[in-house]
């Protein structure tokens, strides 16, 4: 059928480019998957997925955090009660955006600066507990698994299934770990299945593992993309990510059993011996010794100098995954919360810290942060603008991170050689927008159809934004949207823009040389930025479809025509109005216009589609869907 033959097309057409990841050691696994979505058909024991369904709803007893206050100058409105209880909440006053203005606890203004220490690490321990109290566990071994890609099934017969994720639980949809025993598929054993439910795009977490990959960073884990389900029941799509368990060391290095791999998951755990002490805990259940790890830490505390350190750990990796954090406004890794890292010793070699969990990044959420790891001078909490330019110096505390101290107070050129090395081969706008519309033409139909059909929602108690289909359309390029956390506001800092933001502020700050991305200097307007097509159009344009264009149009004034319809969706508002876009160009929405969008496919030799169906295609004229197996052109109001 004519039909089949254009999605044939069309599916071979959407690819995400290899090449820029050309050069990065990743498992099989991953580069087989790059341009594919395979499936993982898990199968457990019908009272087990009951069981997982019934932990997933059940009400532990979180309470929700109360409300960060407006922060202000940092403020924290308090946690709220602790399942069900009476406890009336912590209530901070405000920190004066991290100049010392004292923590406002039980209405106390001032406070000396050791009273201020206690009372944040006693906030931590609350947060840590409060956490720890409410995590749902889940986890069976009596699970098997289908694995199918490109039409070919692998059956793996014992697998482990388990509930993952901490913060993740408070979502509509869950995260998950896997674990293949006794066998390998393509090179990995485990697995992390994320929801990303976080942030809007789906894309932070694939990203930010594509960047650090690109810059070979020791350990770093891959990431691409599944479809789950459990027992025949469709769960959707998730991201899927290596697991730096001792598994994969076993694979990468021969470590069998080692002891030498460090799990740092608790606040504050900072690489020095005061603060790692119960919170970094060895992968190794069966042999937890981690004396090794203690006389590490204990040699990075009587290091003066960087040669010292780098003796026992990969000073230059080490530092560049911290350079990293603060580019992409990473909180939840060590720089701000001190945690969701590992560190391994390769044998023979020096100790080697990698990060996980990147749902956090980009932009996302990052004013949730402030209240335990206090606000980097300059960034205001209700100010998202002020979020992409605090100094790399603000961002780190050299108070507490001793080898961060010692890089810094010896060699502060040591930063600008390995920003300047980030900046030319990976983070600069023009690279990395070509990566974010590849990766985002190619998940864009799986976006939608799990968040048109709500797949996977396991816990319908959710107080936390279910984000929809137009919030990834939004977010992945230059729109900030706000969200909720457990009752929280926060907000999704457009994953362009924060890159944008940040390379002109970068470029503006330090001196490094940014020719590499000079046109998004200088006020460049993004307005005027237009996704390149990597798919091939239906049919060649000859003509494309004409702008609404008259002496009410206020963004003609702009440079900009109106959109053809005032229903358009709105993309970007300003001072000036509503953006829309349309031909991949933005237009200003003129809410007095009623005049009907005109059948702009039919000069192309397609009629306009009868109803607003699924998009198919889309390229510089419009967008595309399917009627009666052939292309129709879906109106602007669609």
């Amino acid at each position: 059928m004519k039909f089949i033959g254009i999605l044939s097309a069309l599916t071979f057409s959407v690819l995400v480019k290899a090449d820029f990841l050309d050069n990065a050691k990743r498992a099989d696994y991953f580069k087989m998957t790059d341009n594919a979505v395979p499936t993982f058909a898990i199968t457990m024991p019908s009272e087990e997925y009951e069981q997982l369904k019934t932990t997933i709803t059940s009400n532990v007893g979180f309470g929700g955090f109360g409300g960060f206050g407006g922060f202000g100058g940092g403020g924290f409105g308090g946690w709220g009660d602790f399942g069900g209880g009476n406890n009336g909440g912590w209530n901070f006053g405000g920190n004066n955006g991290g100049n010392n203005g004292g923590w406002n606890w039980f209405g106390k203004k001032k406070r000396s600066v050791e009273r201020e220490e206690a009372e944040k690490a006693q906030l931590l321990k609350r947060q840590e507990f409060q956490m720890d109290k409410t995590k749902k566990d889940f986890k069976t071994k009596n699970a098997s698994m289908v694995f199918t890609l490109n039409g070919t099934n692998k059956t793996f017969n014992e697998v482990t299934f388990s509930l993952a994720g901490v913060s993740s639980q408070y979502y509509a949809k869950q995260a998950f770990n896997i674990k293949v025993r006794n066998d390998e598929l393509y090179g990995r054993k485990q697995f992390r299945i994320r929801s990303d439910a976080r942030e809007p795009t789906m894309i932070r977490s694939k990203l930010f593992c594509d960047v650090s990959n690109r810059l070979g960073l020791v350990n770093s884990v891959s990431a691409n993309y599944i479809k789950l389900s459990i027992n025949g029941e469709d769960l959707g799509f998730y991201v899927i990510m290596d697991s730096l368990k001792l598994t994969y060391v076993n694979i990468e290095y021969g470590d069998k059993d080692s002891t030498n791999l460090i799990q740092c998951k608790d606040l504050s755990a900072y690489l020095t011996s005061s603060s790692v002490n119960g919170k970094c805990l060895s992968e190794n259940e069966d042999n937890p010794d981690i004396s090794a790890f203690n006389q590490f830490v204990s040699q990075l505390d009587s290091a003066n100098t960087i040669n010292q350190m780098n003796q026992v750990l990969d000073v230059e990796n080490f530092f560049k995954v911290t350079i990293l954090e603060w580019l992409t406004g990473s909180w939840d890794h060590y720089t701000l919360f001190g945690h969701n890292y590992n560190v391994y010793k390769i044998p023979n070699g020096k100790w080697e810290v990698s990060l996980y969990d990147f749902d956090a990044t980009w932009g996302q959420d990052l004013a949730l942060s402030f209240p335990t790891a206090g606000t980097p001078a300059g960034l205001n909490a209700n100010n998202v603008d002020t979020w992409p330019k605090a100094k790399f110096e603000d961002w780190i505390n050299t108070q507490k991170q001793h080898p961060l101290a010692v890089i810094m107070n010896e060699d502060k050129n040591l930063f600008i050689k390995y920003l300047q090395e980030i900046i030319d081969s990976t983070f600069n706008p023009g690279l990395l927008f070509d990566r974010i519309d590849e990766i985002k033409d190619f998940i864009r139909p799986y976006v939608k159809d799990d968040r048109t059909k709500k797949l996977g929602r396991l816990n319908p108690n959710t107080s936390c934004t279910e984000y929809t289909y137009e919030n990834f359309e939004e977010c992945s390029e230059f729109t900030t949207i706000n969200n909720t956390f457990i009752g929280s506001q926060s907000h999704s800092y457009g994953l362009k823009k924060w890159i944008l933001d940040r390379f002109v502020f970068i470029c503006s700050t330090y001196s490094v040389d940014c020719s590499v991305g000079q046109e998004y200097l200088n006020n460049f307007d993004y307005r005027n930025t237009t996704k390149k097509s990597k798919t091939t159009s239906p049919k060649t344009a000859t003509q494309s479809n004409p702008q609404a264009s008259s002496s009410s149009c206020w963004s003609n004034s702009l440079g900009y025509n109106c959109c053809s319809d005032s229903n358009t969706q709105v993309y970007y508002e300003d001072q000036d109005g509503q953006w829309g876009i349309e031909n991949n160009n933005w237009c200003g929405i003129s809410r007095g216009s009623n005049a009907a969008a005109p059948c702009w496919s039919e000069s192309l030799g397609y009629k306009c589609c009868s109803s607003c169906g699924q998009v198919y295609f889309t390229d510089e004229n419009g967008r595309w869907s399917v009627e009666n197996d052939d292309w129709c052109g879906l109106l602007a109001n669609c």
